[in-house]
């Protein structure tokens, strides 16, 4: 969420009172004695959640690959399952959430502090107060269900088992010697691939020979209510079908995963790596290309950093305290090539500012 801070221009805060009004800032635990009031509250820290749309494709051959040269003269026929991965796109979002490191306490000593300045901070997003929420740093991933078991179920419309003759021969026993007789036996054998390949293939031929007889209007008469284009489609779906067992199937599968992380707050350019990734082996690949993360703060920070204290004063009144974020430039990459780039405000990179409530 992109936000606009106008933390530089003078705030001046009034209470109409005849007594001093007094507060204190301080770390929880080192509060003064002497108090009439608490609030705590805890400085924002940025974290980035990036979501990486994957997409991969798989290709399996076909069981009679082995003859489509053979059986429909179609060269060129891939025979080795293969399996291809993309990026097709990524996002780049940013949360706040409230940092545990920088909890503070503001006590009132004397009078009753002007809550308006605690407002203001707070509708500003530079403090954190109340419902504390923090985000998960789990990657999750989602996406379609894998088709491993993509099955050929077209595969003939002839049984799969086959009558075969076989010649035995029987030995009779005569009176004066041994006779061998032949006799002819039916068994039921299994095909082979090649048969059924070659059953498949007069199938196809039959299909396009049925698809020509129509679009030519050699079918006469025909069928009441033939309807022609879901003819012709029923086939050109049936051929394709049958045509896979010789050219194979490819499927596509959608992935989307997730990752968040919270920056280190420095000034200096950070780089991380979220996930190694392969073009051949897909996601976490061990000998995968980094997918990389890149946070370039703008540097608008650093001389507020060197002007103001980064810890709250002792003894120092009506001085309330709150982080100014520091633009950051956040891409996202793989292999030398963006994927996603925002600006961000980075609290954690920014500079702890005090402000001075005025009384009158």
């Amino acid at each position: 969420m992109r936000r606009t801070f106008l933390v530089l221009l003078p705030i001046l805060f009034t209470v109409a009172c005849s007594t001093p009004n007094r507060f204190l800032v301080t770390g929880v635990g080192y509060e003064p004695q002497e108090n009439n009031s608490i609030l705590i509250y805890a400085l924002p820290k940025t974290g980035l959640k990036i979501h990486i749309d994957y997409r991969k494709e798989v290709f399996i051959p076909g069981p009679y690959a082995d003859y489509a040269q053979r059986q429909l003269g179609i060269e060129g026929v891939r025979k080795v399952r293969s399996e291809t991965w993309h990026i097709d796109g990524a996002r780049i979002e940013s949360t706040t959430e409230p940092d545990f490191s920088r909890i503070y306490s503001l006590a009132g000593v004397e009078g009753v502090p002007d809550m308006g300045i605690v407002d203001w901070a707070e509708q500003n997003n530079l403090i954190v107060r109340g419902d504390y929420r923090i985000s998960t740093g789990i990657s999750t991933i989602s996406g379609q269900d894998g088709q491993e078991g993509l099955l050929f179920t077209d595969v003939t419309m002839e049984p799969n088992m086959e009558k075969k003759e076989q010649t035995v021969y029987k030995t009779l026993i005569t009176d004066t010697s041994f006779v061998r007789v032949p006799v002819t036996t039916e068994q039921m054998e299994r095909k082979t691939i090649e048969r059924k390949a070659e059953e498949a293939a007069r199938l196809i031929l039959e299909i396009r020979s049925d698809r020509y007889y129509l679009s030519a209007g050699l079918v006469d008469p025909l069928p009441a209510d033939f309807d022609m284009e879901t003819a012709m489609s029923g086939l050109d779906r049936l051929e394709e079908e049958y045509l896979s067992l010789f050219i194979g199937k490819s499927y596509t599968e959608q992935l989307s995963k997730g990752y968040f992380l919270l920056p280190s707050g420095s000034l200096e350019p950070e780089r991380y790596s979220l996930e190694l990734f392969s073009e051949a082996l897909g996601i976490g690949a061990p000998e995968g290309t980094p997918v990389e993360l890149v946070i370039t703060p703008a540097g608008d920070a650093r001389s507020l950093r060197n002007l103001l204290p980064q810890e709250p004063e002792a003894a120092l009144y009506n001085h309330f305290y709150y982080r100014i974020p520091e633009t950051c430039d956040v891409s996202l990459s793989y292999n030398a090539q963006e994927l996603a780039r925002k600006r961000i405000s980075v609290f954690q990179s920014g500079a702890l500012v005090n402000e001075k409530v005025h009384f009158e």
